[in-house]
């Protein structure tokens, strides 16, 4: 899964997976180790599906031990949005970024 997560970061590709039981679309930006947890996380900008909490900035981090079904989609990623950080502030260390 992170070989797949990693080619849409790196090919600004839109993801689809399940996440909590509901359906989550969004562009991937980082991929890196959680500071506290240590759990490889996916920083990204939801474009679509369910969110629970309707921020109204969509910035999103999710457990990548807790992402199911990824797909790739035909849609592309944009390069780059507002308040994108590559050097993330929750991540002790980045394994694939923007």
């Amino acid at each position: 899964m992170k070989e797949l997560i990693t080619k849409a970061i790196t090919e600004r590709i839109v993801i689809q997976f399940e996440y909590d039981g509901f359906t989550r679309i969004v562009e991937p930006f980082t991929l890196g180790i959680h500071k506290t947890t240590n759990n490889t996380v996916l920083r990204c900008y939801q474009i679509g599906g369910y969110s629970e909490s309707k921020r109204t900035i969509p910035w999103r981090l999710y457990d990548v031990s807790l992402i199911n079904s990824v797909q790739l989609t035909s849609q592309k990623a944009e390069n780059n949005r507002e308040y994108y950080n590559p050097k993330d502030k929750d991540m002790s260390f980045i394994i694939c970024c923007v």
